[in-house]
């Protein structure tokens, strides 16, 4: 009959040892911080029509990409408060940058409900997920048009490259001055609308010209009343206008785009420096 192995025996077989993939794993887990937290406040890769596994898959996989790339305060080194540090700390640092993407990204929804405001075309709003209220037609067209543009322009791996070169600036777990950040917010904010206004300019120029025209034709025939008149001839003016003015809105969204990849490669060296 053969014997059964001794529990030393069985102690001793070669394999991972149970510390070193805990180690592993924490490692990994700090990679994945910073860009996950990104994703979860960027427009599109935090948008609510791609489900969160798909999301957190593609960031633990990107992340995953980055490893031996960075580096990484060992973490049997690290008491268990300092872990806490680096976790908070690396959070902070992505959720602030994915919000002043989403602000700058804002400023086509804001071009689009300025539009609809002024052409009457506000009425025709629809639930949209990813802000969590209704939303004019006119402004998630304008915005799968930017998300479009900004796919076309490789954008997102722009993005995810300054992710990885703001390691280099900002190491992992580095503390910094918050104030930069929040300082970076609110130009964001203001830079939103600055860059509505221009999207939105031509098109609005001309329904004004329309709103005018319609003023004086119901002044000088008074039985053509806002209501048979006015509103036909805004909303036809306005889908005119927006079709016309598609190749300048393209390149305005382009500059856009341009902008915001900008802001972020300044915001993440003005971190580093401050």
């Amino acid at each position: 009959m053969p014997e059964l192995p001794s529990p030393e025996g069985i102690i001793g077989l070669s394999g991972i040892d149970l510390q070193q993939l805990f180690d592993f794993l924490l490692t990994l887990f700090l990679h994945t911080l910073r860009l996950s937290a990104f994703f979860l406040a960027s427009p599109f890769f935090g948008a609510a029509a791609i489900p969160v596994q798909a999301r957190i898959i593609i960031s633990v996989l990107i992340s995953f990409s980055f490893y031996g790339l960075i580096s990484v305060p060992n973490p049997v080194d690290l008491p268990f408060l300092k872990i806490i540090q680096v976790v908070l700390i690396e959070i902070t640092i992505g959720i602030s940058l994915g919000l002043c993407v989403t602000i700058l990204f804002s400023a086509v929804a804001l071009a689009g409900e300025k539009i609809a405001a002024s052409s009457g075309l506000g009425f025709a709003a629809q639930m949209d997920p990813n802000s969590g209220g209704q939303t004019p037609v006119v402004s998630q067209i304008l915005n799968l048009f930017a998300i479009a543009a900004f796919l076309s322009l490789n954008g997102h791996l722009h993005v995810i490259f300054l992710l990885r070169s703001s390691y280099d600036i900002i190491p992992l777990g580095q503390s910094f001055d918050f104030s930069v950040l929040i300082s970076a917010g609110l130009s964001a904010g203001g830079h939103m609308f600055s860059i509505a206004s221009l999207l939105m300019l031509p098109v609005v120029s001309v329904l004004l010209l329309a709103n005018i025209t319609v003023g004086v034709v119901t002044r000088s025939a008074p039985q053509l009343n806002l209501f048979s008149f006015g509103f036909p001839l805004t909303i036809l003016t306005c889908f005119v206008a927006l079709y016309l003015s598609t190749e300048p809105l393209a390149a305005g969204i382009k500059d856009m785009i341009d902008f915001i990849l900008q802001f972020l490669e300044d915001s993440i060296l003005e971190a580093g420096n401050g």
